[in-house]
């Protein structure tokens, strides 16, 4: 193995990763070495660093190391092929790059089964447990039921196989090595971070960990239930109801603690979540995914594990659901994004033009990730049959077996060979912005604003409403507001309006000061009396509140409880009816407007929109003259975006789908990042910033990154005929 090298063991504190002290905005790009010839990896990790990539992440599939010899089972990780990881590892680190290695167990990457071995299918051997829904479905995977997490045989697999992963990976870990840290699961255990409520885990295991949970409370089922037929839920039926979302939530944070064990306590773990369903993804069952995905993901709360976000949404450009989904899974919890489509074209053709991964990537920066991701950063093409998708099966969800031909990732920015793909200079020039601002943005937040108060309890019943239009839709026809009608169009208008908002748990730790901000949460006829009391205290000492829906008259246990219902009233009672407290019943009423009017009835409530024909979004360095602004143009049209920071006026312009990031500190121009051509349309925008007196313009369209210095501006740029030039500011 490579020399050691100097600092203490990575950890990650509150969403970012610290290395050598120092915290690291991680700029990281996928290469699946098991997809590749080994006499390829050497060329292509040395193409991701000139590209500035820093990380390489790479699932690690499990079926491709264990391997059968001599009647016997065992892994092999060296002197083998594309399965000598060992190799590979050491290759990173001479190339002067760092690993993320991803074991699963279950890792998806368009792989038979997701990755594992074919042996623990339930399908092949049925004394083990199939994962199933509430309707008794087994979970599939292509040809295979997938096995119950809580199968006792499944876990002693998948535990085997990560302390295998583990043995192997702890001489390699940093500073001795190049693994700064290792993700297990994918998106929860088989992607159920996206999954309807009721769709695991209903095996006897499930059954079982369900009733150690809950003694005495029976699993919900879809038949029959309250929220189903809209009648008010019995006592029962609402703690079914409650409890099993409490469950699910319980059962993936305790599943994947169980993983992170079984690789040991000196490796430094993450785990990854998925952005909400989208709706076509399940047509029949789109209403409650939202809720869903809140209650199990645990949205905006402390994490036992530091979490990582996928970012599989559909084009943000063009779909604005996309928009929304993409948004709620960068705020849902502080971390890095750890896989973002820049070259499977076949999940999303506008991959294929940068303009498209550079405005996804750019606006999870602005949202607050603390590391992007290249995915994959190189066009694989040389893997055995054992990793071929069987072209003879039913497509199913995944789609046509004949998409995963060679070349994996067609459009990625390193292609097969090494060479350099379309998206490579695109590539250069931002991670140069990147890498120019790292320090700035492992530690800088998200601009706050009004706050969205997640109610677990609500989740976990609005999660089985399957309708949007009539019930569950907080007019006394059903037991909560679900998220689809309050969360989805709050967060549409703040992105809209260029309100800053954030998510958040309404849990104990929670803080409900007045200095916390204005808060909106969803309100019906029950409510905890803990939670109750909490909000009429900060109702009462001057905290700004919107609550959405009915107010509530019940506790947790239904019985009579009006708090917060008598809170309110006093404080809206005349004469000197507070604005900052407001109460609004849905019905037809735009949950955007209502926050219009609770936000401008009080002009002492912060913040406030900055309304433009682009989307704004900003982060917080050292305070309000030291900000990273960020400026995405959503329309096929150029236009000039104008905002303020401090007391100076900024000016980009931005071509059609166009965006921008500028560092602005202390009223003068730190650093900037301008995506000015987009290769989809073929349309381009020379570059031209403005903040106060300092002025950056190129004589041509281009991508330019530049970063300031004490000699002045490092620049970069691509694109174009030959090099722009560049107009400068005069002055320090």
């Amino acid at each position: 193995m490579s020399a050691g090298r100097s600092g203490a063991r990575p950890a990650f504190a509150d969403g970012t990763l610290w290395l050598d002290g120092l915290p690291r905005f991680l700029i990281t790009g996928e290469y699946p070495y098991y997809r590749d010839d080994p006499g390829r990896w050497a060329a292509k990790l040395g193409a991701l660093r000139d590209a500035g990539i820093e990380v390489v992440t790479c699932y690690v599939p499990w079926r491709h190391h264990e391997i059968t010899r001599d009647g016997g089972r065992s892994w092999c990780f060296d002197r083998d092929g594309n399965r000598d990881l060992a190799a590979f590892l050491e290759l990173i680190a001479a190339a002067g790059l760092l690993a993320l290695p991803k074991p699963g167990p279950y890792v998806h990457a368009e792989l038979p089964f997701g990755g594992l071995p074919d042996r623990v299918s339930p399908t092949l051997d049925p004394d083990r447990h199939a994962a199933r829904s509430a309707d008794g479905r087994p979970l599939p995977c292509r040809q295979f039921e997938l096995p119950s997490a809580l199968d006792p045989r499944f876990l002693a697999d998948a535990t085997g196989w990560l302390r295998a992963v583990g043995r192997f990976v702890r001489p390699f870990v940093h500073p001795r090595g190049p693994v700064v840290a290792v993700q297990i699961g994918n998106e929860g255990h088989y992607g159920e971070t996206a999954l309807p409520i009721d769709a695991l885990d209903y095996s006897p295991p499930g059954a079982a960990a369900f009733a150690r949970f809950a003694p005495g409370v029976d699993a919900p089922v879809r038949t029959g239930t309250p929220v189903e037929t809209g009648t008010p839920p019995s006592p029962n039926g609402l703690l079914s109801l409650v409890r099993w979302g409490a469950w699910s939530a319980e059962a993936l944070t305790a599943g994947m603690a169980g993983l992170a064990e079984a690789l040991g306590p000196d490796i430094p773990v993450l785990t990854t979540y998925s952005p909400p369903a989208r709706a076509d993804r399940d047509p029949g069952r789109a209403a409650g995914r939202y809720d869903a995905w809140l209650a199990r993901n645990r949205v905006g709360a402390p994490s036992a594990l530091p979490r990582a976000y996928t970012s599989w949404t559909g084009n943000v450009l063009t779909d604005d659901e996309a928009l929304v989904n993409y948004v709620l899974a960068a705020k849902g919890g502080r971390g890095p994004n750890i896989e973002e489509n820049w070259g499977l074209r076949w999940a999303d053709p506008g991959c294929a033009f940068p303009v498209v991964p550079v405005h996804h990537t750019l606006l999870g920066v602005a949202c607050g990730a603390t590391g992007i991701s290249v995915y994959p950063a190189c066009a694989t093409a040389g893997w055995g049959d054992h990793l071929a998708v069987d072209r003879s099966r039913p497509a199913g969800a995944a789609g046509d077996a004949a998409r995963f031909d060679p070349p994996y990732g067609d459009a990625a920015p390193v292609l097969v060979d090494g060479g350099p793909g379309p998206a490579f200079a695109t590539l250069r020039v931002l991670t140069h912005f990147l890498a120019g601002q790292q320090e700035v943005l492992a530690v800088s937040r998200p601009e706050p604003g009004v706050r969205w108060g997640v109610h677990p309890a609500y989740a976990a019943v609005g999660a089985w409403c399957r309708e949007t239009g009539r019930r569950g839709n907080g007019d006394g026809d059903g037991p909560v507001p679900t998220a689809d009608r309050t969360l989805r169009p709050f967060v549409a208008h703040c992105l809209r309006r260029n309100l800053p908002f954030q998510v958040e748990e309404l849990t104990h730790r929670t803080a409900l000061g007045t200095g916390a901000g204005p808060l909106v949460t969803v309100s019906a006829r029950f409510m905890e009396r803990a939670l109750q009391q909490r909000l009429a205290r900060f109702a009462e000492q001057g905290g700004s509140l919107l609550l959405l829906g009915e107010l509530p008259h019940l506790d947790e246990h239904l019985r009579p409880c009006t708090e917060l219902a008598d809170a309110v009233r006093r404080c809206t009672a005349p004469p000197r009816g507070a604005a900052r407290v407001r109460a609004v019943a849905l019905g037809g009423r735009s949950v955007g407007a209502a926050v219009e009017e609770w936000l401008g009835a009080d002009p002492a409530t912060p913040p406030r929109a900055r309304p433009g024909a682009w989307l704004e979004l900003r982060r917080t360095v050292a305070g309000p003259e030291d900000a990273l602004v960020f400026l995405f143009n959503r329309s096929g049209a150029p236009l000039r975006a104008r905002t303020t920071c401090g007391e100076q006026l900024v000016t980009v312009d931005l071509v059609g789908s166009g965006c921008a990031a500028l560092r602005v500190s202390h009223g003068r121009l730190a650093a900037c990042y301008v995506k000015g051509l987009n290769e989809q349309s073929g349309a381009g925008a020379p570059v031209h910033v403005r903040v106060g007196h300092d002025v950056l313009t190129t004589d041509r369209p281009c991508d330019l990154s530049a970063v300031r210095r004490p000699g002045g501006f490092d620049l970069r740029t691509a694109g174009g005929r030959g090099e722009a030039r560049i107009h400068l500011p005069e002055g320090p």
